[in-house]
């Protein structure tokens, strides 16, 4: 299995940003749009479009070194911080690479912040970055675009999403518990930074399970850091997915989401994994000021009585969904011994 989804496996209630200010356009794979790709990476060798994420279109694909153009200088090896061009990126096999075309000032400075969060934190649980770069000229000819290329190269995750899966976790609470610490862990890194970043967007499309059970989340394309001006115009809805955002995602008072919100989004994918039902399910054709009111006004049956979820493991889910903030957990560490407790719970059980 590819670690991302093909592209007409898509699902609109799940793999796209709310945007309350117009209508969702998915990007678009095209000919042009792969030759213009080519010429600013010519060793580059596609293999097929995947999911889109947000506004980029994203292909599996590959570099071979023998397509590099032999006026692209070769590197000496006399610079041990040396970042050659093209040569040796064959070493890297399958890639990720994500494109946007002719983006805005604004696209561009989310694209720039989510490689920016990438460089300064890390994450282990996050595929590696290894290449990104605004395209503007031809890098070989010196040629102007017709427009401008954002283009990240990103590792290839050799695992399904969760999307894909979550059938085979239906109901079973000691495999649910152990992902929702995988993810609790793999996002800690952005909880405690300085900058105490929140994803944001957490569901079952944005985690990965690699063949050895660990998890990978992606697509930091919409985390803020906590209590920044951020880049969404005042009194508009900030970018989330309905039905996983929590309420205050879905206010126009950005300076109140913190990692709280991303506690809300695991409670939601738990609860959804343990019932087989999403408890804020979202209808598509919903504008944002309507999932706003449903999420607010509807509450969920608890697990104990919706699924065979153990007593613990239902109240857990049901903090971590409580719809003001202040009644969540109240710390990342928290958070994550509660997960634990429910994991050696489980583990004593079997």
């Amino acid at each position: 299995m590819f670690g991302y989804k093909l592209g007409p496996r898509w699902s609109p209630s799940d793999g796209i940003h709310s945007n309350p200010r117009g209508t969702n356009a998915l990007p678009t794979d095209s000919p042009r749009l792969r030759s213009e790709l080519r010429d600013c990476l010519p060793s580059l060798v596609i293999d097929r479009p995947l999911a889109p994420s947000g506004q980029r279109v994203v292909y599996l694909a590959r570099f071979d070194d023998s397509l590099i153009p032999g006026d692209v200088e070769k590197p000496t090896g006399d610079d041990p911080d040396e970042k050659p061009f093209l040569y040796g990126w064959e070493g890297w096999g399958n890639v990720v690479v994500k494109v946007v075309s002719g983006a805005d000032p604004d696209t561009i400075a989310r694209l720039q912040a989510e490689v920016d969060i990438l460089a300064a934190v890390r994450p282990a649980n996050f595929p590696r970055l290894l290449y990104a770069n605004l395209f503007i000229d031809n890098p070989v000819t010196d040629e102007r675009l017709a427009e401008r290329l954002y283009v990240t190269v990103e590792e290839f995750i050799d695992g399904p999403p969760l999307a894909d899966i979550c059938d085979q976790y239906l109901g079973q609470e000691k495999y649910i518990a152990k992902l929702g610490l995988g993810i609790a862990n793999a996002l800690m890194p952005l909880w405690v930074h300085a900058q105490r970043y929140v994803h944001r967007d957490i569901k079952p499309a944005n985690v990965l399970i690699r063949s050895t059970g660990e998890v990978v989340v992606i697509d930091l394309g919409i985390v803020r850091e906590t209590g920044a001006a951020g880049l969404t115009q005042t009194g508009y809805i900030a970018p989330h997915t309905p039905g996983y955002a929590a309420p205050e995602q879905l206010g126009t008072d950005k300076a109140l989401i913190c990692f709280k919100a991303d506690f809300f989004a695991i409670g939601v994918v738990m609860y959804q994994l343990m019932s087989g039902i999403r408890p804020f399910h979202a209808d598509p054709d919903m504008d944002v000021f309507d999932v706003h009111l449903a999420t607010h006004k509807h509450h969920p049956q608890s697990l104990a009585h919706a699924s065979s979820a153990s007593q613990a493991f239902s109240d857990f889910v049901e903090k971590s969904m409580q719809k003001e903030q202040f009644k969540r957990q109240r710390t990342p560490d928290i958070f994550v011994a509660e997960l634990q407790a429910l994991c050696e719970e489980a583990n004593d059980k079997n």
